[in-house]
């Protein structure tokens, strides 16, 4: 029976968690299979802990999707099952950097604005009123740079989804481990 992986959207860094009655072994051996039968469209590595996917590209686009699928062992309630948890996002480093950029616009607002707000309150006057403007184009620039990011790896995202599919649905997976 082949159904999709549960990820409602592709937007935002898509998860997705799901059961199967694989081995941890059987699955990595599954995993590595695919990778090597499709070796001039993902790379990636795979471990005992961890399985790091991503499509290859001729040109690296800033915003390069990769996908990150953890393997643990279902030891809370029923060891007979696998657990296969995955994120879909850009790599670490871009993530944090975006992240930055957003707290660098946040803290900029708050305090060069409080600072403005105060100054304005007291003098009718500021020459920090610009950090007000300028932290909210830094926000909206940061947005707009990583939704054409977005843009940018769309189709890696679906090839990405694709690989998560094919490789679950050979493992013969389930939504939630009492089916």
């Amino acid at each position: 029976m082949s159904h999709k992986v549960p990820i409602k959207s592709l937007l935002s860094r898509p998860r997705f968690k799901v059961y199967t009655n694989l081995s941890k072994n059987e699955f990595i051996s599954l995993i590595k299979k695919y990778l090597d039968e499709n070796i001039e469209e993902y790379g990636g590595y795979v471990n005992k802990e961890i399985a790091m996917i991503r499509v290859r590209k001729g040109k690296d686009e800033y915003w390069h999707p990769q996908l990150q699928i953890r393997i643990e062992e279902d030891e809370e309630d029923n060891s007979n099952y696998l657990v296969v948890r995955g994120i879909i996002g850009p790599k670490p480093s871009v993530w944090t950097f975006f992240a930055f950029l957003y707290g660098l616009s946040g803290a900029i607002f708050i305090t060069l604005g409080s600072y403005t707000l105060s100054e304005y309150i007291v003098k009718n006057e500021s020459v920090w009123i610009w950090s007000i403007p300028f932290s909210i184009m830094l926000a909206l620039g940061t947005y707009l740079a990583s939704l054409y990011g977005h843009h940018l790896a769309k189709y890696q995202l679906g090839r990405l989804y694709h690989f998560v599919n094919i490789v679950l649905n050979a493992a013969d997976f389930y939504e939630n481990h009492e089916n």
